[in-house]
């Protein structure tokens, strides 16, 4: 596997909200997803999302690490299967990146 990250780090006096991003996944299993964490726990996956998608993620008080990560082949497999499916681009695109305060 491959990994590509994205780091957001959110400063201790953050007193609480919600991040809000825009998101875009043309990436396809078992090739590639994108994948969030907070605080380095996995939040979700994403894939085979041609459109562009608003992804909201409520954060208590305090510091935060979020990682956005692209990951390929994600399974390790010795073989990807030959034929791409239509529409992987095997990029993704992050957005529109806001935190919104409580």
């Amino acid at each position: 596997a491959a990994f590509s990250n994205a780091t957001l780090a959110i400063c201790d006096d953050f007193n609480g909200g919600v991040l809000n991003f825009n998101t875009l996944a043309p990436v396809i299993p078992p090739h590639d997803v994108l994948v969030w964490f907070v605080d380095g726990v996995e939040i979700s996956r994403l894939a085979g999302s041609p459109e562009w998608r608003v992804i909201s993620i409520p954060l208590t008080p305090g510091a935060h690490q979020i990682d956005f990560q692209y990951q390929y082949n994600p399974f390790d497999l010795p073989v990807l299967p030959p034929d791409l499916p239509e529409g992987r681009q095997g990029a993704v695109w992050i957005d529109a990146v806001e935190l919104v305060g409580m």
